[in-house]
């Protein structure tokens, strides 16, 4: 006879776990490179001070320069998913970024960090689109937004887990010991490369549908529908700069709150990803509901702008709890951005040309990395009247989404 305490435990896993044994393998994956993700994101800059003995500047620029270098080769490396298929893709990808985070592990100047991170940077960008194809093929159409909910949830897990494991390495300090972190993040990937092997599943293009890449690019950008959705996703996809930059900067600069007051702002959106990324996608099925999805979030995340403008202008205590609150705002807008932009963006490329749509959609989510932390600081550095100007975008934002949508249903029919 099961318990109550069984049966809720059945129901969580029921709920964060994908019903076939392929998603199982693939979020079993998911969990495994995030973690070494999660170890490089805490340790990496460390390791590129300390061991490399790069100044702040030189971190900053090379970064810049292999974004860039990425956002250009998103497309063309993309659409070799169409030739191999987009699951001997993303293991290609894996064993890639696996190679070259072990490249920049020995890295001992800036001419071979920015060589380096910038070959690594070419596989960044595909991934996200082979990714979606892959999950595509696993779920089918009822659950395929809330499987991808459930890879979004347990990477959030791994990046967390990856995270806490860095922190006994860093406090050791020495050179060894953070090229360690890059080494570890890399044997991630090849464990993860490894896994996908096991997957049953096809995702191969018939030889008659494959394409130069210049030519499925074009068809993206003449479907002006589906052009308009990328563009407004990206702009709604500032929310990841609003809180890794913008947030912090307003905290400091901006409030009476105490500067600790961040890792508990974190941590809320953290768990909050974890916990609630799947009971949103559970109401996203159609594309009027990630439509409606994608108007909530330029809605939200306006609110949010609003609500730090005003802890700017508050006492220590005030402050605080509005910045709680303006944190638990931004954290449903990501949670609206990641379900709706999954929803339509899958939904409405073709199959045909589905490489080439995704990658150019990934690509608005790519520009905000590169342009994102600029916009945010200069927003910031406006104050109240630069905070309350990204609340408009936002708004106008949402606006446009609300005539996006219907018009991506019309083409399709």
């Amino acid at each position: 006879m099961s318990t109550p305490t069984t049966t809720l435990r059945r129901r969580a896993l029921d709920a964060y776990l994908p019903p076939s044994r392929d998603g199982r393998i693939f979020a079993t994956t998911v969990v495994i490179h995030s973690a070494g993700t999660g170890l490089y994101l805490a340790g990496g800059t460390v390791f590129f001070v300390r061991g490399i003995g790069l100044g702040a500047a030189q971190v900053g620029a090379g970064l810049t320069v292999a974004g860039l270098i990425g956002f250009f080769t998103t497309v063309p490396v993309s659409m070799l998913g169409n030739r191999f298929g987009a699951l001997r893709m993303l293991r290609l990808l894996q064993v890639w970024r696996a190679v070259w985070f072990s490249a920049l592990a020995f890295a001992d100047n800036a001419a071979t960090f920015v060589l380096f991170a910038s070959l690594l940077a070419v596989a960044q960008g595909p991934t996200t689109p082979m990714t979606q194809m892959v999950v595509g093929t696993i779920a089918d159409e009822a659950d395929r937004t809330k499987t991808f909910a459930v890879m979004r949830s347990v990477s959030n897990v791994g990046f967390s887990l990856g995270a806490l494991a860095a922190a006994p390495l860093l406090t050791v300090g020495d050179t060894w010991t953070s090229r360690a972190i890059l080494l570890l993040d890399a044997l991630s990937f090849l464990v993860a490369a490894g896994l996908l092997g096991r997957l049953r599943i096809t995702t191969g293009a018939p030889e008659a549908k494959r394409a130069p890449w210049q030519q499925g690019a074009l068809a993206v950008l003449r479907n002006r529908s589906y052009a308009a959705l990328t563009v407004a996703n990206g702009v709604l996809f500032l929310h990841t700069t609003l809180l890794s930059i913008g947030l912090p900067l307003w905290v400091i600069q901006a409030t009476e709150a105490p500067p600790g007051l961040l890792g508990v702002l974190v941590t809320v959106n953290t768990v909050m990803a974890v916990v609630l990324q799947v009971h949103f996608a559970k109401r996203v099925k159609t594309s009027a509901d990630g439509t409606r999805a994608l108007r909530n979030t330029g809605l939200v995340l306006a609110a949010c702008c609003a609500v730090l403008a005003v802890a700017g202008r508050t006492g220590s205590r005030t402050a605080i709890l509005l910045l709680v609150l303006a944190v638990v705002m931004l954290t449903l807008g990501e949670l609206w951005q990641a379900v709706g932009s999954w929803e339509l963006s899958y939904r409405h490329a073709p199959e045909d040309d589905r490489a080439a749509y995704l990658s150019v959609f990934s690509l608005g989510g790519s520009a905000v990395g590169i342009v994102g932390p600029a916009a945010l600081a200069l927003v910031v550095g406006r104050g109240t009247a630069g905070l309350l100007g990204l609340a408009a975008v936002f708004v106008l934002t949402a606006f446009a989404v609300t005539l996006i949508g219907p018009a991506l249903e019309r083409s399709e029919r």
